[in-house]
C-alpha cells in the first residue's frame, strides 16, 4: 500500500513539473516577438497607413530588394508587383535594381531617371531612400512618371524651334527688300513692286505673330473657363460673308447649310476663327472652281454641334492626314507657302474644340477631296433656336493659318 502511494506521489510531481516547463514555454513565446508573416501588398498593416496613402506610387524593400509593401498608387500603377519577389523580377530592369542595391549598401539617397514597364515603356523618376530600421536596413523607393512632362517639353522645344524658323523666314525676305529699296537708282516699277513685297512679309509676320499669341493665351487659359457663349449658325454666315472675297478670287464656290441657331461654349472670336480657318484653308487648297459645303447642326443625341466643312479638291496623301492638326505641319510647304499660309490654322482649330470639350477630325482622300468634322458639346441653359445678330468682321480681325 505504501509503494502505490509512493508511485503516485511520483506520477504527480512528474505532472507538475510537465505543467510547470509547459506554461514557461507558453509564458516566453507569449514574450517574444512573433514570427515574421509573409508581406501582403493587399492590406497593409494599420501603421503603413501613410504610406498606403502616398499620392505616388512607392515601394518598399528589404535589405535583399525583395518587396515588403507597395502603396496604393504603386498597385495601381504596377499591377505584377507580388510580395517577396526581387525588384529586378517585377521590372525587369537592372538599373532600378543596381541603384536601390547601391543606397542599401551606402546609407545614401540617390534619384536616376529610368524607364520602366507598364503597359508600354513610361520614364520615370525614381528616388531610393534608404532606412535603417535598427535590425538591418530598407528602401523606400518612390516613383514619378515624367512621361507626359517629357513629351511636353519635346513639343516645346520643337515649337520654340519651328516658330524661330517660321519667324526668320519673313523677317530675312523683308531685310533683303528693304536693303533693295534702300537704293536710289532702282527703277520707280521695281520700287513699287517691292515695296508690295515688303508690305505683303510683313502681314505675313502679322498673321503669324497673331497666331502665336492666340495659341499661347488657349493654352494659359482653363478648358472651358467663364466662355461665352457664341452662335455656330452666326459664325458660319459671318466668315463666309468675310472670305466671299477670296472665295470669288479662287474660283470657288461656298454652299451654307446652317440655319437658325446653334449655341456653343465658345467666345464669338473663337466660333468666327474656327470656321474661318477652315473655310479660307478649303478654299485656298481646294483649287480653281472648287465646291465648298459648311453645315452647322446638332448631332443625332442632340447634346452636340457639329461643323462640317467639306471641298472636292485634290484631297490629301493618306500619310499626311493624321498629322494636319499638328503646329507648322504642310502637306504640301511649297504650296503652302506660296499661298501664305502661317500653319497654324488646323492646330488652332484644334486646340479651341478640345478647350471646349469637343474634338476635330479629318478624311480625306486625293483626287476625291476633303472634310474637316469639328464636334462641340452643346452650350447648356440657352435656347437653341430663334433669330439672332452678330457683328461681322473683317477676315484680318481673327487669327488665320
Amino acid at each position: 500500500m505504501v509503494v502505490l502511494l509512493l508511485i503516485l506521489l511520483a506520477l504527480t510531481a512528474i505532472l507538475a513539473i510537465g505543467l510547470g516547463v509547459a506554461l514557461g514555454r507558453a509564458r516566453r513565446a507569449a514574450q517574444a516577438p512573433q514570427a515574421a508573416r509573409p508581406p501582403s501588398l493587399e492590406r497593409p498593416p494599420a501603421t503603413d497607413d501613410a504610406f498606403e496613402r502616398l499620392p505616388l506610387a512607392a515601394v518598399r524593400v528589404d535589405d535583399g530588394t525583395r518587396l515588403l509593401a507597395a502603396s496604393a498608387r504603386a498597385r495601381e500603377r504596377f499591377p505584377f508587383l507580388q510580395a517577396g519577389r526581387l525588384l529586378l523580377e517585377c521590372f525587369g530592369e537592372h538599373r532600378l535594381s543596381e541603384q536601390v542595391t547601391t543606397a542599401l549598401e551606402t546609407g545614401v539617397p540617390s534619384e536616376a531617371e529610368l524607364r520602366l514597364f507598364t503597359d508600354d515603356r513610361r520614364t520615370y523618376r525614381v528616388v531610393a531612400e534608404p532606412v535603417d530600421t535598427g535590425g538591418g536596413r530598407e528602401c523606400l523607393v518612390f516613383m514619378t512618371d515624367l512621361t507626359e512632362a517629357i513629351a511636353y517639353q519635346e513639343l516645346r522645344s520643337q515649337f520654340v524651334a519651328n516658330v524661330s524658323h517660321e519667324l526668320r523666314t519673313p523677317i530675312t525676305g523683308l531685310r533683303g527688300l528693304l536693303e533693295a529699296l534702300a537704293d536710289d537708282g532702282m527703277d520707280p516699277e521695281l520700287r513699287a513692286r517691292f515695296a508690295g513685297k515688303a508690305v505683303a512679309e510683313t502681314q505675313r509676320l502679322e498673321a503669324l505673330i497673331t497666331d502665336i499669341l492666340f495659341l499661347s493665351e488657349l493654352e494659359a487659359a482653363p478648358a472651358g473657363a467663364d466662355a461665352e457663349r457664341a452662335d455656330l449658325c452666326e459664325a458660319v454666315r459671318t466668315s463666309v460673308d468675310a472670305l466671299s472675297g477670296i472665295a470669288a478670287e479662287a474660283g470657288a464656290t461656298v454652299e451654307v447649310l446652317a440655319a437658325g441657331r446653334l449655341m456653343v461654349p465658345l467666345t464669338e472670336a473663337m466660333a468666327r476663327t474656327v470656321v474661318q480657318n477652315l473655310l479660307e484653308n478649303a478654299i485656298k487648297y481646294g483649287g480653281a472652281n472648287t465646291h465648298v459645303v459648311v453645315e452647322a447642326r446638332i448631332d443625332a443625341a442632340g447634346e452636340s454641334a457639329v461643323l462640317i466643312v467639306a471641298d472636292n479638291g485634290p484631297g490629301i496623301a493618306e500619310r499626311h492626314v493624321p498629322h494636319i492638326f499638328e503646329r507648322f505641319y504642310r502637306a504640301d510647304a511649297s504650296r503652302s507657302k506660296r499661298l501664305g499660309g502661317t500653319g497654324l490654322g488646323l492646330s488652332i482649330v484644334k486646340h479651341i474644340s478640345e478647350w471646349a470639350g469637343g474634338r476635330a477630325t479629318a478624311a480625306s482622300r486625293e483626287g476625291f477631296g476633303t472634310t474637316i468634322t469639328i464636334t462641340i458639346p452643346m452650350a447648356t441653359g440657352i435656347p437653341g433656336s430663334g433669330a439672332t445678330t452678330g457683328t461681322r468682321p473683317a477676315s484680318a480681325d481673327l487669327p488665320t493659318g
